[in-house]
């Protein structure tokens, strides 16, 4: 029985617990306690404009905080509470860096800049456009431009340097329509002035409009060289007698501005203007200029494309901020005052960095004296440059010759227009088909001044020519194909700044040239052996 209890007693003693088995040293990398961020604020730099404020919040940051300007250009003020530094500019202009150091010592230094914006960017423009069917391009030309004209650029900001951002206009837009139009602007500050950057809530409109003729011309082309800043034309316009500015000109030294300015003549009234404008320009190529001005003011004349302005303050309806020397640029503007008193138009040379009120300025001044060519004046264009031809096919060929005569004055001068710039002249064909079947006629042109590029509308189609040098025939457009009996042929054209005349027009059953030479052909305009030899450089 003993002996049983001790085995049973060995058999029920209860087994220890196996020991805990060892456990690896914890890692250094779990353990370790967390580096601290680094101090860092809300803002990489700072720019303000004079008396404004900007809020800093610091991050990471031991109390005190304290903030230091190496040039004071703006006052400081800490909230260590809430961790934040205010910075408020003074008036002045300046840079300076803002030094922030915390309880630890830790610091980070932040540019800071005091500056003016670029420019005050309007909220919103209303523009107001007139034509049957203005294409998109000029639609977005004319958006461009009126927005240029109610930014108030700070001095030296140039206003080719303004940036849009896309924008889209309606198609088709025609009499009647409107539509809102956001359009992205930034005016880069560089390193005087602060970007300026808004977007402007145009207004579109199309206001139904009679289309205008022009009686009166305003020719300004002395002195056609620049070789100095101030007037170089003035005249004025009112209402009930609609006139044309046709201005060529080009920069002979320093690079320049230019300008044309309408200006109501009397504060009581606003004057609302309608202006049909063709301007082209600047460019080396004197040639490209004055056809672009031709070409441009043909296709929107009869279409009555244009803007109506409401002139209450001097305004640049036509602006070329930078023309380098040689550069050239001229413009064919329908001017129409339709409601308010007369209204003044100035063309003005002028520095490239001219202010406002450098321009308001100037716009009293006296007038440049002439280059001795008298390329200028006031011209009566009602009745003049148009022509009716007669032609039967079979019989001799007709022809008329234009761009030597000048048009009758229209007040007391002694300027004059030869090669009729700015004026429109019309050439109605008369055509008698004897015959029972159609037959192909042709349109000519012959230079017989030298050097000439043109641009015609046949029965209300563009048709471009290139550059011709030779006294040759070369043909305008397609063939034409005349019905038996009558029938009509109307071409409008225009004279080509930079080019030269006299120059035929005519109508032939002979095939002509079908096509203007080559630029630098054998006897194109401008051959490698005579590439020295250019067109003058005005009309």
């Amino acid at each position: 029985m003993h002996l049983l209890a001790v085995l049973l007693a060995a058999a029920f003693q209860a087994v220890p617990s196996p020991s805990p088995a060892a456990s690896a040293p914890p890692s250094p990398a779990a353990t370790a306690p967390a580096s601290p961020s680094p101090l860092s604020a809300s803002v990489t730099a700072v720019a303000l404009q004079p008396g404004a404020s900007q809020t800093i919040t610091i991050a990471n940051g031991a109390q005190p905080i304290t903030a230091t300007l190496d040039n004071v250009v703006a006052a400081v003020t800490i909230d260590q509470n809430a961790h934040t530094v205010t910075l408020t500019a003074g008036q002045q202009p300046g840079r300076a860096t803002l030094t922030i150091t915390d309880g630890s010592g830790a610091s980070i230094a932040l540019p800071v800049r005091v500056a003016f914006l670029a420019a005050t960017i309007p909220q919103s423009v209303t523009l107001r456009v007139t034509g049957d069917a203005p294409d998109s391009a000029w639609l977005q030309a004319q958006v461009r431009r009126a927005v240029l004209q109610q930014l108030a650029l700070q001095p030296g900001v140039s206003p080719k340097n303004v940036q849009f951002a896309a924008y889209a206009v309606p198609q088709p837009f025609a009499p009647g329509a409107q539509a809102a139009i956001p359009v992205n602007v930034t005016v880069p500050g560089a390193d005087t002035y602060l970007d300026a950057a808004a977007t402007v809530n145009v207004t579109l409109q199309n206001v139904a409009s009679n289309a205008f003729e022009s009686p009166v011309l305003l020719y300004d082309d002395d002195p056609e060289k620049i070789v100095s800043n101030g007037v170089l034309f003035r005249g004025q316009i009112a209402r009930g007698t609609p006139a044309r500015l046709y201005y060529y000109h080009q920069n002979m030294d320093a690079p320049r501005r230019l300008l044309v300015v309408l200006s109501p003549l009397s504060d009581r009234a606003l004057s609302i203007v309608q202006v049909v404008d063709a301007s082209a320009g600047p460019n080396i190529d004197v040639m490209s200029v004055g056809h672009a001005v031709t070409r441009d003011f043909l296709v929107r004349k009869p279409h009555n494309q244009g803007v109506l302005i409401d002139l209450a303050a001097p305004l640049a309806i036509d602006d070329f901020p930078v023309m380098q020397p040689l550069d050239g640029a001229a413009g064919s503007i329908g001017l129409n005052v339709t409601n308010g008193g007369p209204v003044s138009v100035t063309v003005l040379a002028m520095p490239v960095d001219a202010t406002a009120a450098d321009i308001a300025a100037a716009l009293n001044g006296p007038q440049l004296p002439g280059d001795g060519h008298h390329r200028t004046g006031m011209f009566d264009i009602s009745n003049f440059a148009q022509t009716a031809l007669a032609y039967t096919i079979g019989s001799d060929d007709v022809s008329v010759e234009y761009g030597a005569a000048t048009p009758p004055a229209a007040a007391q001068q002694s300027g004059h227009d030869y090669g009729e710039y700015g004026v429109i002249r019309t050439v109605t064909f008369d055509i008698t088909n004897p015959g029972t079947d159609p037959a192909s006629i042709y349109l000519f042109e012959r230079p017989l001044g030298g050097v000439v590029r043109s641009s015609f509308m046949v029965n209300g189609q563009l048709i471009e020519l290139g550059c011709a040098r030779l006294s040759n025939r070369y043909q305008i457009g397609s063939p034409i194909s005349a019905p038996p009996g009558t029938s009509h042929v109307v071409v409008q054209t225009m004279t080509d700044g930079g080019s030269n005349y006299p120059l035929e027009l005519g109508v032939t059953a002979t095939p002509p040239a079908a096509a203007t030479p080559a630029m630098t052909a054998p006897d194109g305009c401008f051959p490698p052996a005579t590439s020295t030899s250019r067109a003058h450089a005005g009309p």
